[in-house]
């Protein structure tokens, strides 16, 4: 029982440890948004899922959740992102497809440039009659929540921009 105590013990102050020294941020804060939506019923949607980052990264990890009745994650797209040339990039979609866990890997390529940009676009089924609203979120799955690793493999937690899909009879032009 005291071997077990100790053992946890031991990593819950790693954890802090780690945590408190990931925090350390150079410059604006590194963020990931999630694209805000309203569309039209029947249409396809697609949402953009873009990061900020100030440093080179060699990773990102992404979880997502679908909060909200009438949708279910399809696909996970790469292509016209800025991490699209990796070639570790992994796709786990939860079998009611209301969670995924996406993300992207540096082994042999470059790091992840400082910038802005896309990471990937979601996918989202709809029934054809479906109106109404969901809100995209991240989440943690298994030991995953949402994580950037900078290239001196410290990690840390990006502020995030949720999102609110919403499908609708009509949508009005501003």
């Amino acid at each position: 029982m005291q071997v077990k105590s100790v053992i946890i013990l031991i990593v819950c102050c790693y954890c802090m440890t780690a945590m408190i020294f990931a925090g350390n941020d150079e410059n604006k804060p590194d963020t990931l948004v999630i694209e805000n939506l309203t569309v039209q019923k029947g249409q396809p949607v697609t949402v953009n899922v873009s990061f900020i980052n100030d440093q080179q990264l060699a990773a990102l990890t992404i979880p997502l959740k679908i909060t909200g009745d009438g949708f279910t994650i399809d696909t996970v797209l790469f292509s016209d992102g800025r991490v699209n040339y990796l070639r570790m990039r992994p796709i786990t979609i939860s079998k009611d497809r209301q969670s995924v866990i996406f993300g992207a890997i540096c082994m042999t390529e470059a790091y992840i440039q400082p910038g802005t940009g896309l990471m990937a676009t979601l996918i989202l089924k709809t029934d054809s009659s479906f109106t109404g609203a969901c809100v995209i979120d991240t989440t943690t799955m298994g030991p995953s929540s949402v994580l950037f690793t900078k290239a001196n493999s410290h990690s840390f937690i990006p502020l995030v921009k949720s999102a609110t899909i919403t499908v609708s009879d009509s949508v009005q032009k501003k």
